[in-house]
């Protein structure tokens, strides 16, 4: 195996390349640590100079920087050309966020710019985006030729997804952590569903930001088969709302999830107003949620509220399978000698 520390001075070009790789992490999303401040490592079966311009490193190629990854078959640099080709299929990884496969690539020696083929980008082990191809372009965004996403939860070989969204074009801004798709189809084993000319989603690995989530199926036997399209808006640093339209073959259904942090407790409801086949002539409606706060004295003040229009409602919609609903309200403390509640 040959490291990327060459005994002779006139490999000093393989050293060169080694830190022009560190930057190889680039279609991934940056971090605070720069790519200088990491040891590069280089391992390759082979590991040639062709002239002064041209180094081929081939065989099982791994490029190492702190938790960033790439793995090839092939690698060359070529110096006139300030290029970099990649033959693959090869992988870039960073620790366990994001990563991207590939067939092919070619990238300038900084490796801020250029273009991977029949490229995949897997987020999170959430999300994927697979695409013709992926073009890197500024050192901040990654562009993306007609793409399909999808769940990370990959049916068998050549099996229909049972969700995904096709797009013409989808922007990755790695800072800011957003895909920004273009003339987009949301489809349901392979039939169109809903097309939009433009959409906007956080990718997985950013936690909380308003924006649309992952789609999902849901199969029942009394409502049929169905899709939910959730929103989730962030209403600052401690409150935030989700909303799931649900449609399915025999309902319309308005889902939602507040929930809110307080200095000294939390509360969270989640809730749901219907349309369906089952009452036709009614608007159902289920409301579930409670807090904790933390009182003065070691007190302690627990609710819970249970409510719903019909009680088959929450069971059949699979909200709660319990025959009695409850509420309650009760405060309690706790010592060392004693424990008093009331409500």
């Amino acid at each position: 195996m040959a490291p990327c520390r060459p005994p002779l001075k006139r490999i000093l070009q393989a050293a060169l390349f080694c830190a022009g790789l560190a930057a190889l992490s680039a279609p991934i999303a940056s971090r605070a640590q720069t790519a200088e401040d990491l040891p590069t490592v280089l391992v390759a079966d082979t590991l040639k100079i062709e002239s002064r311009n041209r180094l081929i490193a081939s065989g099982s190629v791994e490029i190492v920087q702190g938790e960033r990854r790439l793995t090839a078959l092939r690698v060359i640099y070529d110096r006139t050309t300030d290029k970099i080709t990649l033959e693959g299929p090869l992988t870039l990884q960073d620790g366990t966020e994001v990563s991207v496969l590939a067939d092919a690539g070619e990238l300038d020696a900084a490796l801020q710019n250029g273009l991977l083929t029949g490229a995949r980008m897997v987020f999170d082990q959430q999300l994927q985006l697979a695409a013709q191809s992926l073009d890197r372009v500024g050192g901040r965004y990654t562009q993306l030729a007609q793409v399909a996403a999808t769940s990370c939860r990959v049916c068998a070989t050549d099996a229909t997804p049972l969700w995904q969204i096709r797009a013409r074009r989808v922007l990755h801004d790695q800072t800011e952590r957003q895909l920004y798709f273009e003339d987009a189809t949301l489809l349901v084993k392979d039939v169109p569903l809903l097309w939009v000319p433009r959409l906007r989603l956080p990718d997985p690995t950013l936690k909380r930001a308003s924006g649309f989530l992952i789609p999902e199926l849901r199969q029942n036997s009394t409502l049929g088969f169905g899709v939910v399209v959730p929103y989730f808006f962030k209403l600052g640093d401690h409150r935030d709302l989700t909303l799931r339209p649900y449609i399915a073959t025999h309902t319309k259904t308005l889902e939602w999830r507040y929930r809110q942090a307080f200095t000294n407790g939390e509360i969270n409801f989640d809730g749901a107003i219907s349309r369906d086949g089952i009452l036709p002539a009614d608007t159902r409606l289920w409301l579930n949620g409670g807090g904790h706060f933390d009182l003065l004295g070691g007190w302690k003040l627990d609710f819970d509220i249970e409510a719903t229009s019909d009680k088959a409602y929450p069971v059949e919609y699979s909200f709660n399978a319990k025959d009695r609903l409850d509420s309650e309200l009760a405060v309690s403390r706790v010592t060392r000698d004693s424990y008093t509640r009331a409500g």
